[in-house]
């Protein structure tokens, strides 16, 4: 029998796997270069929250991109993924 210290723990390492996997998963999404900044865990509605900015080169990125455009960017882009289970709880 694991007592609760043992499951917080192994609860904490496998968010801290999914972190990991995310910031490596999510810039790869996007044809300029990005930084992953915060990733939140909301329990109560099962969502996770991830905070995406572009880096210092993706203005020049866009710019080459769209031909030569100014590019302005000021702010983050926020994403909230809704996570499923197919998993059945008896």
């Amino acid at each position: 029998m694991t007592s609760l210290n043992d499951e917080m723990a192994d609860a904490q390492s496998q968010v801290a796997e999914v972190r990991d996997h995310l910031r490596q998963e999510i810039p790869e999404l996007f044809e300029f270069d990005v930084i992953v900044g915060g990733i939140e865990y909301n329990a109560n509605n099962n969502t996770v929250t991830i905070t995406v900015e572009p880096s210092a080169d993706a203005r020049e990125q866009l710019s080459d991109r769209f031909g030569g455009v100014k590019v302005k960017i000021e702010d983050e882009l926020t994403f909230q993924f809704q996570l499923t289970s197919t998993e059945r709880i008896e």
